[in-house]
């Protein structure tokens, strides 16, 4: 039996802070927003990286670099150089309402955060922009991009592939319509498309019989180990033959307010990932945790034969229980 791929992403990346509607704040920068720290420990991606490392799992980070239109190229130099000393992978993340910090009231909101919004040909400059900024910072040229908001579109695609880019990985199908316009389909594997290849973030659908049926992502954040467990037990037998899971640099902090003036850690998210890790490491005759910066042409197209665009129905107990555990991690 082949194994399954498993792609752990983590969005590395800043927060506006309230600035743009409010111009007494500023954005937040690497302390809070990246290294997660508290007092002396930091619980952002020095705390991610440990876990993995523990079990010998590489993460692949999706690095966003336009803040340097609020913060100055240092900013995220240092971060770059961060995980790469700790020997994970790369690749091209952006925001691009950071450049609304060009324009003289950034909280008109010139530009749009989604890079969608923008003529092909300046979509093709922010990529190359981007780009240009990672190999700079010190990263190999990264091969895959995903959009802020997740907000592609085809067009974006079509971009990414006239700009030397060979992956994309930012259709998620319960976002479909609202922030990401990728036309909505049903595509749940590595699929090529406009000359790309794209990388869904996997999905589920969701039945608790408390609200209507759902799209529900493999975001860390917001689903449990039992159910991303049941995902991966599931594909073995059904697909996805290339599962792709997310979480963010601050998925491991509960910030009170947009400025992270008091934060405190997620400890039941923490402990969500050191399950999902252990799991993964303990099964890897079954799951083959791989990353972006690994793969090549001839690597992606033995990875699509074959695929698999499988939804599972997750059975209504496992969302129950996460309601409750989702709860439990709010009042702690």
């Amino acid at each position: 039996m082949d194994k399954i791929n498993v792609f752990i992403t983590v969005d590395t990346e800043h927060s506006i802070g309230g600035a743009f509607s409010n111009p007494d704040l500023n954005p937040v920068g690497n302390k809070r927003r990246i290294y997660g720290q508290i007092g002396e420990k930091k619980y952002g991606i020095p705390l991610i990286m440990d876990i993995a490392d523990a079990f010998e799992l590489k993460l692949s980070f999706f690095l966003e670099v336009f803040n340097k239109y609020y913060f100055d190229e240092s900013e995220t130099r240092e971060v770059c150089q961060y995980i790469l000393n700790r020997n994970h992978d790369i690749q091209l993340h952006i925001h691009p309402n950071y450049l609304n910090f060009n324009c003289e009231v950034p909280g008109k909101l010139k530009y749009s955060d989604f890079i969608s919004d923008f003529t092909f040909n300046r979509q093709k400059e922010l990529l190359s922009e981007g780009r240009d900024l990672l190999v700079k910072y010190g990263a190999s040229m990264p091969v895959a991009f995903r959009a802020g908001s997740y907000g592609a579109s085809l067009s974006t695609l079509k971009a990414l592939k006239e700009t030397g880019f060979l992956i994309d990985s930012s259709f998620n199908r319960a976002y479909c319509n609202e922030t990401c316009f990728i036309p909505e389909s049903d595509i749940n594997d590595l699929i090529e498309m406009e000359g790309i290849w794209e990388f869904p973030i996997t999905n589920f659908i969701e039945n608790s019989h408390i609200r209507a049926s759902r799209f529900m992502p493999m975001d860390l954040s917001g689903v449990s180990f039992q159910e991303m467990k049941q995902v991966l037990d599931h594909s073995t037998e059904n697909g996805p033959n290339n599962i792709t899971i997310i979480l963010h640099s601050f998925s491991f902090i509960k910030a009170f307010d947009v400025q992270y003036n008091k934060i405190r850690p997620r400890k039941t998210v923490i402990k969500r990932f050191e399950k999902l890790c252990r799991f993964l490491a303990e099964n890897s005759h079954r799951f083959n945790v791989m990353t972006f910066g690994s793969l090549n042409k001839l690597s992606l197209m033995k990875l699509s034969e074959p695929v698999c665009h499988h939804y599972l129905n997750m059975p209504f107990l496992y969302s129950v229980i996460r309601g409750f555990e989702q709860l439990k991690d709010n009042l702690i």
